[in-house]
């Protein structure tokens, strides 16, 4: 079956070429009943800000299938047209009657876009409004979906801040149309299909993964069930330092961070690259022997850390984005 969408001029085609682990189970295109439209919450000029990068994510941090979403937009990469117009790139991720994770309990009734970037602060470019408008035109031609949703007006997702651009607007520029705003963190939360912790702390501002295993203490982060309910607004800030209190000097700490940048091509003393193997083996991403040498295993447990830790910035150098959540983990684990 064809649609119209195909003929976007800015459509790319990436089903079954992003990075995926199995398989998701394709319903039929009539399954679907709503369009659901989700921004990224990462900056859009970013490396991590793309379909390949958050099929990353979603394999091999969240364990899914692959990647979440059936079509992603990115401002960063442009396509200019036979008009002359500057449009940003559509990757199409999966067929239209897929159930992919991207919205809970929904998934099995919803089409998942992203538009790549975070629209808290970001403004949409013009080529981003002209995918989003052409997308949504040619789907609702084909008869996919009934009804367009952000994330944050689906079943139990009102307290999330995805998506906060104007979405409706954008589907024809002047016909300004507000987006419900994210309702108050409830105290709890219920599990929905594809959570992970790690992905409800990474979308809520002041909250993190460490936050909620601490508020959580009976729950195994990579054993969630559907159902489930854990503490989500009464997390915050659990495992926050209060502003008031000074950090303590790295030498106080049972495993201090290094203080240069470690990598390949880096120059990485040997004192530094023990004490991020012995910072990584403590944390329980094991790197082998703690001998002071920057090789292979050093180098894949931080690059699986920051797949864990640091998706939006996977380039197994030790930097400081790296070290902060570094010792937060080490910190959430009493050290």
């Amino acid at each position: 079956m064809s649609y119209s969408f195909e003929k976007l001029q800015q459509l790319v085609d990436m089903r079954g070429k992003l990075p995926h682990k199995g398989k998701y189970v394709d319903l039929g295109v009539n399954s679907k009943t709503v369009r659901v439209w989700h921004h990224s919450l990462t900056k859009s000029s970013l490396a991590g800000s793309t379909a390949e990068a958050f099929a990353r994510f979603h394999v091999g941090t969240n364990g899914w299938p692959g990647i979440g979403y059936h079509f992603v937009i990115e401002p960063q990469n442009l396509i200019k047209g036979p008009d002359g117009r500057t449009r940003a790139k559509i990757i199409w991720c999966h067929n239209p009657g897929v159930k992919s994770y991207h919205v809970g309990d929904s998934n099995k009734s919803a089409i998942g876009i992203c538009v790549s970037g975070d629209y808290r602060t970001e403004e949409l470019s013009e080529a981003t409004l002209l995918s989003i408008s052409e997308l949504h035109a040619a789907l609702v031609r084909d008869g996919i979906g009934k009804d367009d949703k952000a994330h944050n007006q689906m079943p139990g997702y009102s307290w999330k801040p995805c998506c906060q651009f104007d979405y409706k607007a954008a589907f024809f520029y002047n016909k300004p149309l507000n987006v419900s705003k994210p309702s108050p963190l409830p105290d709890t939360y219920t599990i929905q299909e594809g959570d992970t912790l790690w992905a409800i702390a990474n979308e809520l501002k002041d909250l993190t993964l460490e936050d909620l295993i601490a508020a959580n203490p009976g729950i195994k982060p990579q054993e969630l069930e559907v159902g489930q309910i854990i503490k989500l607004g009464k997390s915050k800030n659990i495992y926050t330092r209060p502003p008031a209190t000074p950090k303590k000097p790295q030498n106080e700490y049972k495993y201090p961070m290094p203080t240069v940048t470690i990598g390949k091509g880096k120059l990485n003393p040997k004192q530094e690259i023990l004490k991020l193997q012995k910072a990584l083996n403590a944390a329980n991403f094991k790197c082998g022997a703690e001998d002071g040498i920057w090789g292979p295993k050093t180098q894949d447990a931080l690059t699986r850390f920051q797949k864990v830790y640091t998706p939006q910035e996977i380039d197994s150098i030790f930097g400081p984005n790296t070290r902060t959540k570094l010792q937060a983990v080490l910190k959430s684990k009493g050290y």
